[in-house]
């Protein structure tokens, strides 16, 4: 049986199980797709040349690697096994998203009583999860305050269940994680096999704001030239 469902004034009317979304869904889902895949990437990647830049050796170990790839061409495509060998620069993603998450807290509800922590909550409960504090926990983390992407790369390591929730956890766990992994990736490795990347003032803090759940760079002053 096909069932139809017809859309007035951009809302629908349900007619059996199923439905199709209102225009004003498609605009909202559209507008989600849009914001995660630019505006959140764009504020992780001045968050990753800041951290970056007050690395040397981290700097150091990221240039060899994606000179060990591409081998001084700067202008070759990034093939899928270039970016399944750029491990270090996917360490250094998940480090600053660790360290200095751009979401600072996640939102959870629940529908029935439930225990949690050790106490009984009723249904209808919203809670706030804080990412900044479960990403420095002491219970979770060997130094949480050290920037330290080498920590990703030992191969027995796996953070503790619940432990790293850049992406979020379970069924609200971001659809778009892989390809973000995957742009972020990318950009470094096409930005920095060609361009030496340097704070303009290094003593500088890095200006941020929190635009609801989401900080935000405000200004990174860099100073940008073509290596070598």
């Amino acid at each position: 049986m096909i069932i139809k469902n017809t859309l007035r004034d951009g809302n629908y009317i349900e007619t059996g199980a199923n439905r199709f979304m209102s225009d004003n869904e498609i605009r909202v889902n559209l507008l989600d797709g849009i914001i995660g895949g630019t505006y959140k990437s764009a504020n992780m990647l001045s968050f990753i040349i800041y951290y970056i830049a007050h690395h040397p050796i981290v700097k150091m170990k990221m240039l060899e690697e994606i000179d060990s790839i591409f081998q001084g061409d700067i202008i070759r495509p990034i093939t899928k096994d270039d970016f399944y060998n750029l491990k270090y620069c996917e360490a250094i993603v998940k480090e600053v998203a660790r360290i200095f998450p751009i979401i600072y807290s996640n939102v959870r509800y629940i529908d029935e009583p439930k225990e949690i922590a050790g106490y009984q909550w009723p249904a209808g409960i919203t809670f706030l999860a804080n990412i900044k504090a479960i990403h420095n926990k002491d219970d979770y983390w060997e130094e949480p305050n050290k920037f330290n992407p080498d920590r990703w790369m030992n191969e027995n390591f796996e953070p503790k269940k619940d432990s790293f929730i850049m992406f979020g956890r379970g069924l609200r766990l971001c659809p778009g994680r892989k390809l973000a992994m995957i742009e972020l990736v990318c950009l470094m490795a096409l930005l920095f096999r060609k361009y030496d990347i340097n704070l303009v003032d290094m003593n500088s803090p890095v200006k941020t704001k929190c635009d609801g759940l989401l900080v935000c760079c405000v200004e990174l002053l860099v100073d940008i030239k073509p290596r070598n």
